[in-house]
């Protein structure tokens, strides 16, 4: 049985993932590239280790609500079919997100150069890596991994299972606070980042409360973050 998610539990949920993946950041992904491992393979692996269990703790905590059949878990989760009305949710969604992000990114260079302010650090240190060539291209099929991890890790635990439980507890107002917690579980990214990341975070879990179905903030989620990561990872764009 479904329950509702108060403030204090919606913390905890989101706390404890962004924590670690602070400390993995921090520790875990320097000590991988200690060993001489390709800064790219260094993330991936990393992001496995932050990921995996999001889509873990997703089944796992569906299942101890009593949803252990196929049909109850996709229904309990809000995997739906898409209907018409949700393609245009996912189309809208997904361009608005680039055309905000793009807006943010001009405001910034605005500032830059007639106020003197920093350029916008648009990627964290343990992300930057140079393009990949030859062989070297063979990573992304780790990324692929951890990219299915990253996109129904994220969006089974953040909208599946949470936001239903916040929406009991929060009514129409359920789906912003789930947008400021996904935020602050990017506080490791740096703030220039997130301020980047800031039409994506709000825009996708309020299409997500608006159409009740997860299967639209899982594209979203995917169109938003993979192809510009195999563009920028190819040297396709800089």
């Amino acid at each position: 049985m479904m329950k509702p998610l108060n403030t204090f539990g919606s913390f905890v949920l989101f706390g404890i993932p962004a924590t670690w993946f602070l400390l993995l950041t921090r520790l875990f992904l320097p000590y991988l590239s200690s060993l001489g491992l390709h800064p790219a393979l260094s993330w991936f692996i990393t992001g496995l280790a932050v990921f995996v269990p999001l889509f873990v703790a997703a089944i796992t905590f569906t299942f101890r609500e009593g949803f252990k059949t196929k049909h109850t878990v996709y229904a309990r989760l809000r995997l739906n079919k898409l209907s018409r009305s949700d393609w245009r949710f996912v189309i809208f969604g997904t361009i608005s997100a680039f055309i905000l992000s793009g807006f943010i990114m001009i405001a910034a260079t605005l500032l830059m150069r007639h106020f003197g302010l920093p350029p916008l650090k648009t990627s964290p240190d343990f992300l930057q890596f140079e393009p990949l060539t030859g062989s070297q291209r063979w990573l992304l099929l780790v990324w692929l991994v951890m990219f299915f991890f990253n996109i129904f890790g994220e969006e089974l635990l953040w909208r599946g299972y949470i936001l239903p439980r916040q929406e009991i507890a929060f009514g129409t107002h359920a789906w912003a606070f789930n947008s400021f917690l996904w935020l602050m579980f990017h506080l490791c990214f740096g703030f220039d980042l997130m301020v980047m990341l800031l039409p994506i975070m709000v825009i996708l879990p309020y299409v997500v409360h608006i159409t009740r179905n997860t299967t639209v903030g899982i594209l979203i989620h995917a169109l938003y973050n993979g192809p510009v990561f195999i563009l920028v990872a190819t040297g396709v764009i800089g």
